[in-house]
Order: structure tokens, then sequence, then C-alpha cells
């Protein structure tokens, strides 16, 4: 019989990919480890806390992997010099007006390191140079490894490829918009070479990266994390199996259906439902159903979320407030987002000109909508909401809901939104503290 685990090894946001409540669902662990096996670009994408990162450590250990946390202060060039800098090579690279990549490798401090030195002379046989370790030839060398564009791309290939490591970039969405389309753009030349790169962020559409860079059809694995409510059933029996209890049918289902869909979610009020039934104190064999603790746990986790979900709503505001010029527009959308019912936003999202349409506002114009969901995901960045709540898919014209926990907070949370408290909201504060979301 399967030893009786304790809550904390079980159920959580931080319980880790190896709680015996993981679900490999739809056989992602599998699928995974093939296109890393076939040599292929990945891209593993969903909402927030869906398991994208459970999914990545199953399959690559830390000694296996190259992991670069992208940050609104990345670049593209930035990511490829902090995925040398894990491997001992010494890089400063930049990016020309017309998007190649440019810089130089000082080999002088990276010859005293372990890695570097064996790695850059193994990266250097790859593309064909001779590298000496003195004087002039050192010069020479680095302007023949970064003279030209596809030299320095099959540079950085070799030299990953040379650790035997797999590159892979967590939080891509943190990226702004014209880093993550350079990226895209040089991936298919560093698959060409041999290094193939895996993305995990959080963003909604398939296919985000072709559509960032059409060359890339047909070379990227698109993995989308969704989970059904089967699937999170099973983590629930699998959970209960592991604590040495049973949840009845009409506790599993009410788990699930506050869940919206997010596993992150089911984790997190599962644990807070059997914390307070006591359940590591319990006998073997206990049948947990719903009751009063039930109605306890959402109150509990709702206010877990508060700080989370007030910010965003107050400092959305309050960024409003701080731009020269489109208070109304923010203040109407966000507004009719938060006000829109799940089903909407838990499909495709809202369409732009339905948006419109329920905002019913006769001095507010579908380009000027427009503009403000263009912005939407810097405003996030730009306002500290890490991850984001919305997100605005600009080839489908969609705003679209990336954290499903917010569904629940709207549902079950006390706290009032901004723009219910009666005070008319003003930007008030452009003159003074002015915000400007394009700004580094």
């Amino acid at each position: 019989m399967m030893f009786k685990k304790k809550l904390v090894e079980v159920f959580g946001i931080g319980v880790g990919d190896s709680t015996p409540a993981y679900v490999d669902r739809g056989a992602l662990d599998e699928k995974f480890r093939e296109s890393l096996a076939a040599s292929r670009h990945v891209s593993v994408h969903g909402g927030s806390k869906q398991g994208k990162t459970w999914l990545r450590k199953r399959s690559l250990t830390s000694a296996e992997s190259i992991v670069v946390q992208c940050t609104i202060t990345s670049t593209a060039a930035s990511v490829l010099e902090e995925s040398l800098s894990q491997l001992g090579v010494r890089a400063s690279l930049s990016r020309t007006e017309t998007g190649t990549l440019g810089g130089h490798i000082d080999l002088t401090a990276t010859a005293t390191g372990k890695v570097g030195l064996p790695l850059l002379a193994k990266a250097a046989a790859e593309v064909g140079l001779d590298m000496g370790m003195t004087g002039q030839r050192e010069v020479e060398t680095q302007e023949r490894i970064l003279g030209e564009t596809v030299a320095n791309l099959h540079w950085v290939a070799a030299s990953i490829n040379a650790s035997g490591k797999q590159l892979v970039l967590e939080d891509f969405h943190y990226l702004p918009e014209p880093e993550q389309k350079v990226f895209a753009s040089w991936m298919k030349a560093l698959g060409e070479y041999g290094c193939h790169v895996v993305i995990i962020g959080v963003w909604a559409q398939s296919h985000l990266l072709t559509y960032f860079n059409g060359d890339l059809d047909g070379r990227v694995d698109d993995i989308h994390l969704k989970w059904e409510d089967d699937e999170l059933r099973s983590v629930l029996n699998k959970g209960a199996a592991a604590l040495h209890i049973k949840l009845t049918e009409a506790l599993a289902n009410a788990i699930i259906t506050d869940s919206y869909g997010n596993v992150g979610l089911v984790h997190r009020l599962a644990r807070s439902l059997l914390k307070l039934e006591g359940v590591d104190n319990l006998p073997s064999g206990s049948v947990v159903d719903v009751s009063n603790n039930l109605t306890k746990a959402r109150s509990e986790v709702a206010e877990e979320m508060s700080g989370r979900f007030d910010t965003f709503a107050s400092s959305f505001v309050g960024g409003m407030r701080r731009m020269p010029e489109g208070l109304v527009v923010y203040l109407h959308l966000l507004r009719a987002i938060t006000a829109s019912d799940d089903d909407s936003l838990i499909g495709q999202g809202i369409d732009s000109r339905a948006l419109l349409s329920s905002i019913n506002n006769d001095g507010i114009r579908l380009s000027d909508l427009t503009q403000a969901l263009e912005r939407i995901d810097r405003l996030q960045v730009k306002i500290e909401i890490s991850p984001p709540v919305l997100t605005y898919h600009r080839a489908g014209k969609r705003v679209q809901l990336v954290d499903r926990s917010f569904l629940f907070y709207r549902k079950y949370g006390a706290q009032p939104w901004p723009w219910d408290e009666g005070d008319e909201i003003q930007n008030d504060l452009a003159g003074s503290t002015p915000l400007d979301i394009f700004a580094d």
C-alpha cells in the first residue's frame, strides 16, 4: 500500500512537479520529449499556473538545461548573452538597426574559466575556426567569429551545442513584443545550426512564433496547455489517493467548477479545504464531502488573491490617471471586460467590436479602442502586474483572459472595483507623474 503523504507534499502551488497529484494530460510529457528528440523548437504556452514549467521540468533536468528568465528589460541579444554566460562564456552582443547580431566575445576572460575555454575551442572547431589564444590571434578570431550575421548566430548555436544542453527561455511574454519578433526571426537560423529552443510563456493564441516569423511554419511544435474537467478530476483523485482519503463526486465537481479549467486553482482550493478538514490527522479511508469548509476555503483563497487583483484594478486605474490622454477609453474597456460573462472570457476572448458595443459610448471610436487594446500588455508590464491578467491578440483583434483565477476572485472576492466606489476617476496625475508605457 502506498505510504500516506502529507498535504504539503500533494496539493498547493509550491508542491512542484514531483507531487503525486501530477497528471500527464493528453500525454504531453511524451509529446514534449519526442519534440526534443526530433530536434525541433518547442513552444509551451497557456494561462497562468497551468503547469507549463512542471511539464518542462519533468523532461529536462537543470543539468540538461540552460534556463534564461526573460524580464521586461531583456532583449533578444541579452537573452543570448545570458545563455552564453551560464556556460562560462563572456559575450557582449547587440542588435543592429537592421536586426542583425553584432558584438564580441572576451576570450581573455573566458580563457581562465573551467567551462568557457574548452567550450569555445569546441565551438570554434564546429564553425571551422582555428582559435588561438595569444596576442593578435585573439583579436583576429573574435573578428572572424562575429564578423557576419550568419557567423554570429552560428557561433552562438555552436557554443550552446557544444555544451550538450537545451536552451530554455522562461517567461517569454515579458520580452517586449519587438524583441519577441527579433528572437523569432533568429530562431530559424539557430535551428538550421542545430540549436533548438524551448519557449515558455503566458499567451492564449497558438502558433505565436509563426505569427511573428512565417519562416518558422512547420519548424515549431506548439503545446497549448489547457485542462479538461476529467483531467482535473484525475488530479484530485490522484492527490486524494496519496492522502488515503476519498473526495465525494459532489465535492470534486464543486472544486472543478470553481477552478475554471485552471489546475493551479484546483491545487489551491484542495489544499485550503483539506487543511480545514485536518486531512493529515484523518483516518485512512475517510470521505470528505461538501461542507462549510468549502465556503471557508473559497473565502480564504479569494482573500489570498485580493492583493494581486486589487492591485491589478487599482494600479490599472492609477496608471490611467498618469496618462496624458485616453483615460476614458481605458476606464470603459476595463470596466466592460470586468463585467463580461465567464464564457466570453474563457473562450476565444472578446472581439474588439463587441467590446465597443458593450461600452456603448458615442464618444469612443473603434480606432481609439484598438489603440488602447494594443497597449494593454505593455501597460500591465509598466504597472508591474506579474503575470499578466489580460492580453490582446492583434491578429484576431480579441482581448483574452490569461489568468482564470480572475474569474474565481470576481465571484468570491469581497472588494469593490475602483469605478464602483463613487468618485469620478480623472487623469489628474498626468502632469505631475506622467506614465510613458513605451519607455524602458
